[in-house]
């Protein structure tokens, strides 16, 4: 095989694998040269080191599958960069896997990959998306602390603050520790409004931060709001952002919540 079909190939297929990947992340925000110089560099760096011994090679090559959906899709949240490193570098072995077993076999590899390739970004869009929440990165400037954390985007959060009206960003009591200081049982600046939950009426500690933004496919875009702060912990996500504050057009391009 020439160096030329060498790297058309495994750029063809790093290309389709890094898109998929982010699909099925729920990352909707796709940046086409972006993706493309992306898959580019990791077919040149296969290429490169193709003279290397085979653990030699697997130390290059391994890290660069893990760093590979990093560069290529921006923005993605921190809780999910580890698991799409995981996943990105899985794929990336089991394609190695793909093409030593047809080589061994004696069959022509690059069109059977290329093709089986092509498909997995539509086999990925045809996946129902039912069920499935937008997630965002939410980072709160409060004093001279600054905290970051996965929010879920809840249509079902109404909360309003009764004094100044604005909407009401409820996150974990054990996320705000790192934002406030100790003290009990209220810090300076924070007040008490009342809340209908489940079990019915409670009281929930808010204050006005300095600062909330929440980072959009468009980028970061700064938000009026009230931090509010419940008892209880969350799955995946640290804090419950009210969908009123996103317009339908930014959600479209937004992660998914596992």
């Amino acid at each position: 095989m020439s160096a030329w079909l060498y790297l058309l190939q495994q750029a063809a297929c790093s290309w389709s694998l890094l898109l998929s990947l982010g699909l099925s992340m729920g990352l909707r925000k796709i940046r086409p040269l972006r993706l493309t110089a992306t898959a580019v560099g990791c077919g040149c760096v296969s290429l490169a080191a193709l003279p290397l011994g085979g653990l030699l090679r697997f130390s290059v090559l391994l890290p660069v599958a893990a760093l590979a959906p990093i560069a290529a899709w921006p923005g993605i949240p921190r809780s999910r960069r580890g698991r799409m490193a995981v996943c990105s570098m899985a794929l990336s072995l089991l394609m190695a896997g793909c093409g030593r077993l047809l080589h061994t076999a004696g069959l022509e590899g690059t069109p059977l990959i290329l093709a089986q390739f092509a498909l997995l970004p539509i086999l990925v869009r045809l996946m129902p998306a039912g069920g499935r929440t937008p997630c965002v990165t939410l980072e709160i400037h409060h004093h001279a602390r600054n905290l970051q954390l996965t929010a879920l985007v809840d249509s079902g959060n109404l909360l309003r603050d009764p004094l100044t009206r604005l909407p009401v960003i409820v996150i974990s009591q054990q996320a705000a520790a790192r934002l406030l200081p100790a003290a009990a049982p209220l810090a300076p600046g924070m007040r008490l409004i009342s809340v209908r939950t489940v079990a019915g009426s409670a009281l929930m500690p808010v204050f006005r931060p300095r600062q909330v933004r929440l980072l959009l496919p468009q980028g970061w875009r700064s938000i009026h709001a009230v931090i509010g702060l419940s008892p209880d912990g969350y799955s995946g996500f640290q804090a419950l952002v009210p969908a009123s504050v996103i317009t339908t057009a930014e959600q479209g391009g937004m992660s998914i919540c596992p």
